[in-house]
């Protein structure tokens, strides 16, 4: 089986968000940095008052709804860093061959992935798990990297289910017959 498609900017970009909604790492990272910033604000905002002397219930319900919009933001603002920093990723000059068109397809001895500067091949026993997001289809070869490949690529669902289940059967096959390989 053989795809041909475009990798864009906005699939990384998908890629990094799918990431940070679900990775449970990042979910708890994020979760503790909005209970930080929103504890700075409130702690920091009453600490300046009282410091001034101007401590009252007002400033104190003031700096309480601060820390909840700080809570609620957070989230926000970290996927908007994400989005900015894989558009400056992907703008370097060495890394203007992520995007493009790409060539992947499944061999016998594993999954081919050819485009401009890469031609790598990758072991059905290397991939830990394929998942299909929204947009695309994730053939992860560890916690943090994949192989992205857009639902454009497919001609439509029952090609692209298609695709994950050869895939899937070839993964478990390969892993059946390798089982000293661990991801």
């Amino acid at each position: 089986m053989e795809l041909q498609y475009e990798i864009k900017e906005q699939d990384f970009i998908d890629y990094n968000l799918y990431f940070i909604e679900h990775d449970v790492l990042m979910q708890k990272t994020i979760r503790k940095l909005s209970f930080v910033m929103a504890g700075l604000v409130l702690l920091g905002g009453m600490g300046l008052m009282y410091a001034f002397k101007s401590l009252t219930i007002l400033s104190v319900v003031v700096y309480a709804v601060l820390a909840v919009a700080c809570f609620f933001l957070v989230p926000a603002w970290m996927k908007r860093t994400a989005r900015k920093n894989v558009r400056r990723t992907i703008q370097r000059a060495v890394n203007k061959h992520i995007c493009g068109t790409k060539t992947l397809r499944l061999l016998d001895n594993g999954v081919q992935m050819v485009g401009e500067s890469e031609d790598s091949l990758h072991p059905y026993q290397a991939f830990k798990r394929v998942v299909c997001a929204k947009d695309q289809v994730y053939l992860y070869l560890d916690d943090l990297s994949a192989l992205i490949v857009p639902n454009r690529a497919f001609t439509d669902e029952a090609a692209k289910q298609a695709f994950v289940r050869i895939l899937e059967e070839r993964m478990e096959q390969a892993k059946a017959e390798h089982p000293d390989t661990e991801n």
